[in-house]
């Protein structure tokens, strides 16, 4: 029997949903990054002295807009990323991908103008360059499809971007643990490179021969591990930080 439960066919990732159109958007969110960028998200305020509770759940809703719906629908489009769907048209990707990403930019912008300041603006400006730039690579000749972007975008500008709303500034604690999440962001991706590269190998064994030895998969299933060992710690900090802000503005 197949670990993964569905028979012969390795999934594109080790959190794949059904494959249907449903199913394909699930896989699609990336949940498990995404809730590590929406986790760096609650970082940023949990860290700032004093929270904000509707800046923070604005910034949770464009974050999941952008990046976890937006930014990865736009890596699906045909020629632009490492497609795998096969139930969404070309026209619905780009449409849903644009109309997430601009209403994550609204809802910075009116974050921005009415409750923060014009300098968040600035962060809102960069992190929707990145979150175009990086999955459209052959719009820009792969110059923001790079690590040090994905770091930057999916590390270090939600935590940053976060914080300011909440305090208005940036200082020295907060660039180091920007810098530390962007770290976080390489590693994940590097991993999740890993993973997927070694499941296409998988799949493509797989599909020469009928008759040849199945693949045991314990390499990228070492990967997928590292990769949900690093979410859910993530998740779990950030989690735990939360919780401990809330019990003490209640009490």
């Amino acid at each position: 029997m197949d670990p993964e439960g569905t028979g012969d066919r390795v999934r594109p990732v080790w959190y794949a949903g059904p494959d249907t159109v449903l199913g394909e958007f699930w896989t699609m969110l990336h949940l498990p990054y995404t809730l590590m960028v929406l986790s760096f998200v609650v970082l940023g305020a949990v860290l700032a002295p004093k929270i904000s509770w509707l800046l923070l759940g604005g910034s949770v809703l464009a974050y999941f807009l952008g990046l976890g719906v937006g930014a990865h629908l736009l890596d699906q489009v045909p020629g632009m990323g490492s497609r795998y769907v096969r139930h969404w048209s070309s026209e619905a990707l780009w449409a849903g991908g644009f109309l997430s990403l601009a209403s994550a930019v609204a809802i910075g912008v009116v974050g921005a103008v009415w409750f923060v300041g014009i300098p968040l603006l600035l962060l809102v400006a960069v992190q929707a360059l990145c979150a175009v730039g990086y999955p459209l690579a052959r719009w820009f000749g792969g110059l923001l499809h790079r690590d040090s972007v994905f770091a930057l975008s999916w590390g270090s500008l939600p935590f940053l971007s976060s914080y300011y709303a909440q305090t208005r500034s940036v200082d020295l604690v907060s660039l180091l643990v920007a810098s530390l999440l962007a770290g976080v962001a390489v590693l994940e991706i590097r991993l999740s490179r890993a993973s997927r590269r070694l499941r296409a190998e998988a799949r493509s064994a797989r599909e020469r021969s009928a008759s040849a030895p199945k693949p045991t998969g314990r390499s990228y299933r070492t990967y997928d591990r590292a990769l949900r060992l690093l979410s859910s710690a993530t998740v779990l900090v950030a989690g735990g930080l939360f919780a401990g802000r809330v019990l003490v503005s209640i009490w």
